[in-house]
């Protein structure tokens, strides 16, 4: 069983015919899916069931009441974009289901001309080939040594956590984190301590943020920490504080107990500001504060 399958043995069936369904769960269970088939009649329904509850892939009429041709497609991929879909199309609707996989269908099935075979095998595909392109796109946007989010999703993230501060009163801070003396340990102890000890401050930094702030590995020594909700500058100073202490505390790598200090500049803005301005801004800050190491952070002044 795939990562993906043990996340969830369901799948969801969207099909207004009952006799039709009734016909497609045969087949499945002919075919040896070992799912847990749920049924439901419209689109409306799929919607209020994917909003809860995750599937394993989608069985998916084009044919619903309440969707036009690919409408159904499209409302459905929106609400679980994760999830692999397999249409199925009437007898004569064969460039209906070339359009649906255009539009990010797994596979299309015609209705008529399939058999438990053919709806089995198309289900497994469709699962594997999902699992596949979620390990894609992680891969795309997570650092390969920590698993952290990378550059490009800390900007993603960045951007939308400032269009948020209209809405609110507090500010959108970013931390960026570079390691003094991370170097001198590589060189010491290896790279493979190196890594070590950077899974090991990512952990740290990861066991510290709120659900719905950011970490993230811009590679080498560095660091970033988005933290959505900042009242100003005496809070951002004190997570700064929090931040020092969690990367000082020391960590056993290869044998030896080895505690590092980091230098932090400090940016806070707010939905006027560009997210890579707000970002140059604390990496600006962060060497300043490598050059006074009476504080190991520094909050960048607005220019």
């Amino acid at each position: 069983m795939s990562a993906l399958d043990a996340a969830t043995t369901q799948l969801l069936l969207v099909e207004d015919n009952r006799s039709q369904a009734l016909m497609m769960q045969k087949m499945l269970q002919e075919g040896g899916v070992e799912y847990e088939v749920v049924h439901v009649a419209t689109l409306a329904a799929a919607k209020d069931h994917l909003a809860t509850s995750r599937v394993s892939c989608i069985l998916l009429d084009l044919t619903l009441p309440d969707a036009d041709r690919l409408e159904g497609l499209t409302e459905i991929r929106n609400v679980a974009p994760e999830a692999p879909v397999v249409v199925v199309t009437a007898d004569d609707d064969a460039g209906r289901g070339i359009k649906a996989v255009q539009s990010g269908a797994q596979d299309y099935l015609m209705k008529g001309q399939m058999d438990s075979a053919q709806l089995s095998r198309a289900i497994r595909f469709a699962i594997e080939r999902g699992h596949s392109e979620q390990q894609l796109a992680h891969r795309a946007l997570h650092d390969a040594l920590t698993g952290l989010p990378n550059r490009v999703l800390f900007l993603d993230r960045l951007t939308y956590a400032l269009a948020q501060t209209d809405r609110q009163e507090s500010s959108v801070g970013v931390f960026f984190l570079d390691l003094d003396g991370f170097k001198g340990v590589n060189d010491r102890l290896g790279h493979l301590a190196g890594d070590e000890l950077l899974r090991s401050i990512a952990g740290r930094l990861l066991a510290w943020v709120r659900p719905g702030d950011t970490v993230s590995r811009f590679g080498g020594d560095e660091f970033t920490v988005l933290v959505r909700e900042v009242s100003g500058a005496e809070e951002a100073l004190a997570i700064a504080q929090r931040l020092t202490e969690a990367v000082r505390t020391p960590v056993a790598v290869a044998g030896e107990e080895v505690s590092l200090t980091p230098s932090i500049g400090i940016g806070l803005g707010r939905s006027t500001d560009r997210p890579e301005d707000l970002l140059d801004l604390a990496d600006r800050a962060m060497y300043v504060a490598k050059r006074h190491p009476e504080s190991t952070y520094e909050l960048a002044a607005r220019p």
